[in-house]
């Protein structure tokens, strides 16, 4: 194939960068993909294997000469992509190649995103996988599938056949960070069925609208509004006043996203429906005073509405409440060996309504499991004191901190050597594979990095080539000095 990325080094990984970005990688399309790279490693002559089901490979090297008695080196991405481009961009993720181009030495996808995320990793593999006139440990090369949409690819992962001791992941950055620790999560599908009766009283309509929301790892604790949060007090302190029907709630639409708008229907008793909307208005107001600072745009959109046919029980209607009024969310607590570090939090991030009741969607996020349960088991006994059902679920592991990193260490001593700066330890609330690994894997000694990579998930994603020359330097540094210590 003609190549467009030329004159910039390693050319080898950037190669393979370009030549997986010509195959379609959406998550749950990762089939060819995954072909690619198992065929690429059986034609080195490598061990490796394919999972059909979920497309994980894995690639075994073994060690450079000499080097055969080192501990292994496990060094993981993911192969998917999250697939999103802009308005009036003709490109179909399915079957389309990235057009990919260089601008002010960056690397980007015209009109799409570029998929560096994780597509570095996967290039700086296949690159190591390739090369024979490098020093190394045994090389574990892992790559996953699905990690966009819930890490389902690393839970799915056979590691049964795996050693190493030192886990590289290539799926964080900027240049100059190391991940150190990553919460887990545990998803809660709530759901409360209700008793549907013939509807009565005046009806209003309410929409909270004008929040910031954001991701529900990185903002969580910027004491953004969460809509859902704020429609259940207004509706609990209408109901402190009169009885509330719901006809209908719904709010947000992903589990990982602080939820900006949500709407409720409501009936109430006849000729109370304007005291009903003085009660949410000045609640709602309350509500953006204390916001002021930190999502200060709320506002409430409130009257009355046309008649309804149907309206839920009032014992439903007070439980529902109820729950979205007690129920935790935002941070749940903080770390005091990392300052400013989120160790649990909850996001009520989705409310829907059908015919059966009502629908909710809970996200805790946990680097600690005992937290994790702890929270857990209080959404769910006040669930069960209301009668509402949370579906049994397993949890995603998180990644714990740990204070003795010895891989940790080397590699931020390798890094202020080669740059002259010191390496910033970091620990974040969002999910990575790190912790799934490690939960397979209890002994590694693991660290996430990677280059500079801009506007991740957007179109505007861009690769800063430069620094992906040196990350892979310090990769290389890395497995040298891990084969000569």
């Amino acid at each position: 194939m003609e190549y467009v990325i030329k004159g910039y080094e390693p050319a080898d990984a950037l190669r393979y960068f370009e030549e997986i970005s010509a195959i379609p990688r959406g998550s749950k399309n990762e089939q060819a993909v995954a072909q690619y790279v198992y065929d690429f490693a059986k034609d080195l002559g490598l061990e490796a294997r394919i999972d059909t089901t979920y497309w994980n490979v894995v690639v075994k090297k073994p060690a450079s000469p000499g080097c055969e008695d080192k501990p292994a080196v496990m060094i993981q991405g993911h192969l998917d992509m999250v697939c999103e481009k802009n308005a009036g961009t003709a490109h179909d993720f399915e079957k389309d190649p990235l057009d990919l181009y260089i601008e002010d030495g960056l690397l980007k996808a015209r009109g799409t995103t570029l998929g560096a995320d994780n597509g570095q990793a996967v290039a700086y593999m296949m690159a190591l996988l390739a090369r024979n006139d490098l020093v190394h440990p045994p090389l574990e090369c892992v790559f996953t599938s699905m990690e966009e949409i819930g890490l389902l690819g690393a839970l799915q992962v056979d590691t049964s056949d795996l050693h190493s001791k030192y886990m590289l992941n290539v799926d964080c950055g900027p240049e100059g960070t190391v991940f150190v620790s990553c919460a887990g999560g545990l998803l809660q599908d709530i759901s409360k069925k209700v008793r549907w009766e013939k509807a009565g009283g005046d009806t209003v309509s309410l929409q909270v609208r004008g929040l910031l929301g954001g991701h529900s790892a990185a903002m969580i604790d910027h004491e953004m509004g969460n809509s859902i949060k704020v429609m259940g007090r207004i509706l609990h302190g209408i109901q402190k006043q009169m009885e509330v029907h719901i006809v209908s709630l719904s709010g947000g639409s992903k589990m990982n996203a602080i939820p900006r708008e949500s709407d409720a229907v409501i009936t109430v008793p006849a000729g109370q429906g304007d005291k009903a909307i003085e009660i949410a208005s000045h609640i709602a107001a309350t509500a953006k005073a204390e916001l002021a600072a930190s999502d200060g745009g709320l506002y409430l959109q409130c009257e009355k509405a046309g008649a309804t046919e149907r309206q839920m029980s009032l014992a439903d209607s007070r439980q529902i409440i109820e729950f979205i009024f007690l129920v935790k969310n935002g941070v749940y607590t903080m770390s005091m060996e990392m300052p400013g570090l989120v160790v649990c939090s909850s996001n009520l991030g989705v409310a829907t309504t059908d015919d059966t009741g009502v629908q909710l969607t809970d996200f805790i996020r946990s680097s600690d499991p005992t937290i994790r349960d702890h929270l857990d088991d209080e959404i769910r006994s006040l669930a069960q004191l209301l009668d509402i059902e949370i579906a049994p679920a397993d949890p995603m592991p998180g990644w714990k901190y740990e204070a003795e990193s010895p891989l940790r260490q080397l590699f931020m001593k390798l890094y202020k050597e080669q740059t002259g700066k010191e390496m910033v330890a970091v620990a974040t609330h969002g999910g990575l594979e790190c912790g799934i690994l490690k939960d397979k894997m209890p002994d590694l000694d693991i660290i996430a990095f990677g280059p500079t990579a801009d506007g991740a998930h957007t179109p505007d994603e861009s690769l800063d080539l430069a620094s992906f020359e040196r990350t892979w330097n310090l990769i290389l540094a890395t497995l040298k000095a891990l084969a000569e210590q």
